[in-house]
């Protein structure tokens, strides 16, 4: 289905239909299947998260070309920091425990 095209059905947050993934691994027997619905789950939790702190993002990186340009070697090591920062804190954690059984 095409983006923005009519739907019968109401848009569904991501997050719900992730619990919802995580529901169903609970109630799962096989632990193959168990596990692979909780990558699911990891991976609905984190539709979207590569816009989160783009402003930053684009921040930093302006910061770490004007320092490469620089040739300015602290500033360098410093953007870069800040930069990973920025792209870790988008990411939600995922409990593998939970796909494993603990």
């Amino acid at each position: 289905m095409s983006e923005g095209a009519p739907s019968a059905w109401p848009p569904v947050a991501a997050d719900r239909l992730a619990d919802a993934v995580v529901a169903l691994a609970g109630r799962v027997a096989e632990p193959d299947v168990r596990a692979q619905l909780h990558a699911l789950s990891g991976l609905l939790r984190n539709l979207g998260a590569e816009n989160a702190g783009a402003d930053a993002r684009d921040s930093q990186e302006r910061a770490l070309a004007a320092a490469l340009r620089d040739e300015d070697e602290r500033g360098v090591l410093e953007a870069l920091r800040r930069l990973s920062g920025v792209n870790r804190s988008a990411v939600v954690p995922v409990d593998w425990s939970a796909a494993s059984g603990g």
